[in-house]
């Protein structure tokens, strides 16, 4: 990870061998339809609960002004249609780890991808967990609108090639 990352995290918290028991939002999302991956499992075990700041609040495409809040209930209860219309479109098995900007919801696919979604969009925010972390916290790269609801432009608008 990018030393910036690991700061940001460690101010949040975090310290190696950090474990919190992820029990009871793993049953409670389960009752909803969601299925918890091990690399989900493995991500809120070390992480559950930290809000870490952004280090860098201008990204080149956006504003990274709020927090990654690693709750995945705040991101997932209730939120089952809106997993299922990722999985549908993006394809792959979603489970919701946190929220992010504008209180979006952020979920892990089985195989690492991380996405953001929420307000008719969703965006990419890495394909593996530790690059959409570093997006998240570091703003180093543009921020890529995947899906926008049909009538709602992209956003961030798509740069020019």
């Amino acid at each position: 990870m990018h030393p910036d990352v690991l700061t940001a995290i460690k101010a949040s918290g975090w310290a190696p061998g950090r474990r919190v028991d992820i029990s009871q939002w793993v049953t409670s999302l389960a009752s909803e339809g969601y299925h918890a991956s091990p690399l989900a499992k493995e991500v809120l075990s070390s992480l559950g609960r930290l809000v870490v700041d952004p280090t860098n609040s201008n990204g080149l495409n956006f504003s990274n002004d709020e927090p990654l809040n690693f709750d995945p209930i705040s991101a997932g209860s209730g939120q089952r249609e809106l997993a299922q219309e990722v999985e549908s479109i993006l394809g792959g098995s979603y489970f919701p780890i946190g929220e992010w900007l504008s209180y979006s919801s952020v979920f892990l696919e089985s195989g690492g991808r991380m996405v953001a979604t929420g307000m008719g969009w969703i965006w990419e925010l890495g394909a593996t967990f530790e690059d959409g972390l570093e997006l998240a916290v570091r703003a180093h790269r543009p921020l890529i609108c995947l899906y926008s609801d049909p009538g709602l432009a992209p956003w961030p608008a798509p740069g020019p090639d």
